[in-house]
Order: structure tokens, then C-alpha cells, then sequence
């Protein structure tokens, strides 16, 4: 749940993307945040956030990063909850810079919000998701 393997696994899910790479390229360049002063150029550090959710008590980490692609530049978006197995996420969202569309790679909300409604019952979990119209992947 580190920030940085957030980032990695996140960055690997993008661009196996199909929607993504024919939005902005093949060749997709993923880096964090620019520090400035006498680092400048070095743009490692990856925007994060660690926070405890208010609705199951999962801790999860948020991060932010970007992508340049041949074609165009996008905000990055990921979130991780401690309830999910690794390699698993909350969601992965790509946000043009330019526009402002947003490609979802991946939305887990509504199958965690279905799972936290049902009370464990899975058969109950699955009616929920249906409902709230959660698929794992969409675009």
C-alpha cells in the first residue's frame, strides 16, 4: 500500500489499456510530482494520500501522478483499500489535461459499497452490485 507500488501497479494496469493507448500512444511516459529547487527535473515524488475510509474503517492510499503519451498528457488517479487483495484497486482513472474526459480503467466503488451493504452474504453482494451497475472494468 506504499505510494510507490500504487503507482507502479497502477501505471503497468494503464498502459495495458487498450482505450488509453489509442487515446495517447503506445509509448507512455508515467512520473510524479516535480520537487523543484536543486532537484530540479527529478520528478519522483508520487502525490498521495493515506486515510482511514469513514464507511468500512479500510485503510487506503490515494495517488495522483502523470502520463505523457505521442498525443497528449493525462492526470493520473488510484486508490488501494487495505480490504482488497494486492494488486487489486478502489478504481484507476486517466484525465485528459486538455479536455478533461475521463477514461475509467478500472471502478471497484460500487462492488465495495455492495459488499459493505450486504453484511458479508455474498449472493446479496453480487443483487447490490448489479444495482449500483458495478463492473470491474469498464471505459
Amino acid at each position: 500500500m506504499s505510494p510507490n507500488t500504487v503507482f507502479n501497479g497502477a501505471s503497468e494496469v494503464i498502459r495495458s489499456n487498450d482505450v488509453v493507448t489509442r487515446q495517447y500512444g503506445e509509448k507512455l511516459k508515467f512520473y510524479g510530482k516535480d520537487h523543484g529547487g536543486h532537484r530540479e527535473g527529478r520528478r519522483n515524488f508520487i502525490e498521495h494520500t493515506e486515510y482511514t475510509d469513514p464507511d468500512d474503517g479500510s485503510k487506503r492510499t490515494r495517488v495522483r501522478f502523470n502520463m505523457e503519451g505521442q498525443f497528449s498528457e493525462a492526470f493520473c488517479f488510484a486508490e488501494v483499500s487495505s480490504d482488497m487483495p494486492s494488486g487489486e484497486y478502489v478504481y484507476v482513472l486517466v484525465q485528459d489535461k486538455r479536455t478533461g474526459r475521463v477514461i475509467t480503467v478500472i471502478d471497484n466503488r460500487a462492488a465495495l459499497t455492495a459488499k459493505r451493504l450486504a453484511g458479508g452474504n455474498q449472493e446479496t453482494a453480487n443483487a447490490m452490485q448489479q444495482l449500483l451497475g458495478g463492473g470491474s472494468r469498464s471505459s
